[in-house]
C-alpha cells in the first residue's frame, strides 16, 4: 500500500473513530480464509518500533509455525489510540508512529516474505474488547496469538482494570480462544528465569482464583537474545530526545532498523519527533 493509501485510511479512522473504533489501515483489511491461517498480533505503542518488536514476531512465527503446519499466517500490527495507564498520544503522534508501524510492516515482509503484515487502529485499551473487534471485523474463525512482553502479561492479568469483576470473569472468554505468546525482558527484580517459570506457576495454581490455572496452557514464554532484552521504547526516546544534535547512529542501529532511524532523524527538524 502506498503511504498516501495508509495516511488517508489513518485520518479516516481519527475523524469516525468514535462511531468506527476498528480500522485496519495499512494491508489486506480481511483475512477471508481465517480458518486456514494463524494470526499474530502485536499490539504495543511502536513509539518507536524497534528491534525487539522484530524480534518478537519472528521468534513467535517459528514457534507457531511448526504448532500449526500448513496454515498461512498474518501478523496484525496493533495500535491503541487509548491506553490503559497512559493518557493522550503525546510524545510521538500517532501519524507518525504509524508511519513508522508501515515501515516496520514493510521489514516484517521483506525479511519473511511468506508472511502477511497488516496495521490496525482501535480505541480499546484493553485486550478482551480489542479481540472482540479484530474478531468481528478482520479475522473471525481462526486461531489468534497475542504476541506480548512480560510487562504487559502481567498488565493483562491485573485484577484492577476489571473491578469489580475479576480477571478469571471479565477474560473467560479470551482466554478460551486465544493464546499469550511472552518474550522475556528486563522487568525489576523479575529474572528472565523467572519470566520463563510464568506459566507454570499458574499451572500450579499460584494465581488462583484471580488466574485460573488452566490458563498456563494458554501461555507461551520465549527467551529473547540477549543483545535486545533490554530494548526498550522509552530509552531510545530518550536517547534520542537529549542527544539529537549529536547522535550515535551506529549505537541506535543496535535498537533500531535504519529504515525507522532515517524517518525520525528526518522528521526531526527543530526538534524530536518524541517531545511531543
Amino acid at each position: 500500500m502506498t503511504n498516501g493509501a495508509w495516511l488517508i485510511r489513518y485520518h479516516d479512522f481519527i475523524s469516525n473513530k468514535e462511531t468506527q473504533q476498528f480500522a485496519i489501515v495499512d494491508g489486506p483489511t480481511v483475512i477471508s480464509d481465517s480458518q486456514n491461517a494463524l494470526l499474530l498480533v502485536l499490539d504495543s505503542s511502536f513509539n518507536p518500533p524497534h528491534w525487539g518488536h522484530y524480534t518478537l514476531v519472528k521468534k513467535a512465527y517459528e514457534c507457531y509455525r511448526d504448532l500449526y503446519p500448513g496454515k498461512s499466517v498474518h501478523v496484525l500490527l496493533s495500535l491503541s489510540v487509548n491506553n490503559a495507564d497512559k493518557g493522550g498520544e503525546k510524545p510521538a503522534t500517532f501519524d507518525k508512529r504509524v508511519a513508522m508501524m508501515h515501515i516496520m510492516a514493510r521489514i516484517l515482509e521483506d525479511k519473511m516474505p511468506e508472511v502477511e503484515v497488516s496495521i490496525g487502529l482501535s480505541v480499546f485499551p484493553k485486550f478482551v474488547d480489542k479481540d472482540a473487534s479484530i474478531r468481528k471485523q478482520f479475522f473471525q474463525h481462526g486461531e489468534v496469538v497475542y504476541l506480548v512482553g512480560y510487562d504487559t502479561i502481567v498488565r493483562i492479568f491485573d485484577a484492577k482494570y476489571y473491578k469489580p469483576d475479576t480477571p478469571a470473569i471479565v477474560l473467560n472468554e479470551f482466554m478460551r480462544q486465544t493464546e499469550l505468546c511472552c518474550l522475556t525482558r528486563l522487568s525489576g527484580d523479575v529474572t528472565p528465569e523467572m519470566q520463563q517459570r510464568y506459566p507454570l506457576d499458574i499451572l500450579h495454581g499460584e494465581y488462583e482464583p484471580s488466574i485460573p490455572k488452566e490458563w498456563g496452557n494458554r501461555i507461551k514464554v520465549i527467551a529473547n537474545d540477549a543483545k535486545y532484552i533490554g530494548v526498550s521504547s522509552s530509552a531510545i526516546r530518550k536517547e534520542i530526545t537529549t542527544n539529537r544534535g549529536n547522535l550515535d547512529l551506529d549505537g541506535l542501529q543496535q535498537l533500531l532498523p535504519g529504515e525507522i532511524i532515517s524517518y525520525i532523524v528526518g522528521h526531526s527538524k527543530a526538534k524530536s519527533i518524541f517531545e511531543g
